[in-house]
């Protein structure tokens, strides 16, 4: 009896003693590996891209030498069939303070600015001036009175995946800025979207 008791303990521990070691030979899985097939099941979401860029452009208005409008801020928004219940829609493609003189953008338009956004449908541009000042044709400095800080341009556009969609804000200088007294001006933009695309 003692002899077949003591074969099944020896049994048992031999049986145990292969499936420990079976278990330490197992190659271990790092942290790395397992990231990695999680990402190997987990399916890329795929969205369309393009690219905006703002540039502006402006013929001279008579009795000015120089005419520097600073910007805080240019945002356009997408139309409603590209937004979610929760967006309101507005995407801010300059975030920062910047200047140009209507004189240095007579023959070359500058980029104020660019960003990455969705693909699809846009309704407007909204744009947020802070100061328009200069000098006059007589030497003397002038601020310009801005009735609305917040100019908005309704014209629909696109933005197509892949290109790069150019919008130049084209200001008439001798609407939009009007003298109104002896070295006095008020600022009223008029401005023309001009839309261009370039495939990237």
């Amino acid at each position: 009896m003692r002899m077949k008791r003591t074969g099944k303990i020896l049994i048992t521990l031999v049986t145990v003693l292969l499936l420990m070691l079976t278990a330490a030979c197992a190659p271990a899985v790092t942290e790395e590996e397992e990231v990695a097939e999680e990402e190997a099941v987990t399916p890329t979401p795929t969205v369309e891209w393009g690219i905006i860029e703002i540039r502006v452009t402006d013929p001279p208005p008579p009795g000015v030498e120089t005419a520097n409008v600073t910007l805080t801020k240019i945002e356009v928004h997408q139309a409603s069939d590209n937004v979610s219940d929760n967006a309101s829609g507005w995407i801010t493609i300059i975030d920062y303070e910047v200047t140009f003189d209507l004189f240095e953008i007579i023959d070359e338009a500058d980029i104020l600015g660019s960003e990455n956004v969705t693909a699809g449908k846009y309704t407007q541009i909204r744009m947020y001036v802070i100061e328009v000042a200069g000098l006059t044709t007589d030497n003397v400095s002038y601020t310009a009175d801005v009735p609305s800080g917040k100019l908005k341009l309704i014209k629909p556009f696109e933005v197509k995946e892949g290109w790069k969609t150019i919008l130049t804000l084209d200001f008439d200088g001798d609407k939009s800025l009007k003298m109104t007294g002896k070295s006095k001006f008020k600022f009223s933009p008029v401005i023309k979207l001009l839309i261009d695309y370039v495939e990237l």
